[in-house]
């Protein structure tokens, strides 16, 4: 009967190590991406950028292009990697707070958004900075804050994101990143340590041919001596004109679609998109929806993950 009784709870609790193992290998992140929605920069796009929000609130149950395949989750959140506005004025700023609001019940916007700055938004004491800084103050999930109060990471399913605002570095008298590779620093070795869990950064310069000048060599070289060892799935910035996927340092980037008007700013038509991650438990995939309702370009990459405990 003790033998019986000891098999009993023997299979019991392999069963519970199973289910645990199970669920805890079950990740199904999905996020938005936008960026460069330049609230100001006409009247038509005025007219056309908050149709995004109406977009994203309606891509759920969506099929994916078939090469990805299956049909897009409901999203955890929206991240949006700056030039918000077109100029950095109050007006612009309330427009965006309008649209997306900031926990997904206080805007148009379904779900929480997590901004940050890009050139067009304005140096500090303006109010684009001013108000992030406000908004972290009651941001879902944050598991970290700057001293300055406008860089922040958080958790989702286990990947770490971090906000290091419009780029990774010190200090400038324009465009001044407010010390975010000393964040960038402090937070993966709070957060990260040598656990090897997925990270991905979001910042507004990319690396590409539209950064060149933007931000100095010195600075991104610290930046890949800082994240080398780290395992970053993915890069996610804005500024540049033309949606990308590509590669910096064999480090995966992702750039979404730009707002663009071609032609007079009072009557062409305006075009953008975003871009849709879903996230398994090795896997990350990412396909751009235009504003037209149509696919763009898609990847899928596997990804190393974090070491079992």
């Amino acid at each position: 009967m003790k033998r019986f009784l000891k098999l009993i709870a023997a299979i019991s609790c392999g069963a519970i190590l199973m289910l645990a193992s199970a669920a805890q290998a079950a990740r199904d992140l999905t996020f938005f991406q936008v960026s460069d929605t330049h609230y100001g920069k006409s009247p038509v796009g005025d007219k056309t950028v908050p149709m995004l929000v109406d977009k994203m609130n309606a891509l759920p149950g969506t099929p994916y292009p078939a090469i990805i395949g299956g049909k897009v989750g409901a999203p955890r959140g929206v991240i949006h990697t700056g030039d918000i506005t077109n100029d950095g004025k109050k007006e612009q700023w309330l427009m965006f707070v309008r649209d997306y609001g900031l926990t997904g019940k206080d805007g148009r916007l379904a779900w929480p958004v997590y901004e940050t700055i890009g050139n067009h938004d304005g140096s500090a004491g303006l109010p684009v900075r001013n108000g992030i800084r406000e908004r972290n103050k009651s941001r879902i999930g944050l598991t970290a804050v700057s001293d300055s109060g406008l860089l922040y990471s958080w958790d989702w399913d286990g990947i770490h994101f971090v906000s290091c605002g419009i780029s990774v570095g010190t200090t400038a008298s324009k465009y001044d990143p407010e010390h975010s590779f000393e964040f960038l620093e402090k937070d993966l070795k709070q957060s990260i340590g040598t656990s090897g869990r997925p990270v991905i950064v979001l910042h507004h310069f990319g690396f590409d041919k539209h950064a060149d000048g933007w931000w100095s060599d010195e600075w991104r070289a610290n930046y890949f001596a800082l994240i080398k060892d780290i395992n970053v799935i993915g890069i996610l910035h804005g500024h540049s004109h033309d949606t990308s996927i590509y590669e910096w340092n064999q480090i995966d980037v992702y750039h979404p679609p730009h707002f663009k008007q071609d032609g007079p700013k009072d009557t062409a038509p305006v075009t953008h998109g975003f871009f849709v991650f879903h996230i398994t438990d090795d896997e990350l995939s990412v396909a751009e929806r235009k504003l037209d309702d149509t696919w763009g370009m898609t990847a899928k990459k596997k990804f190393k993950p974090a070491p079992a405990k």
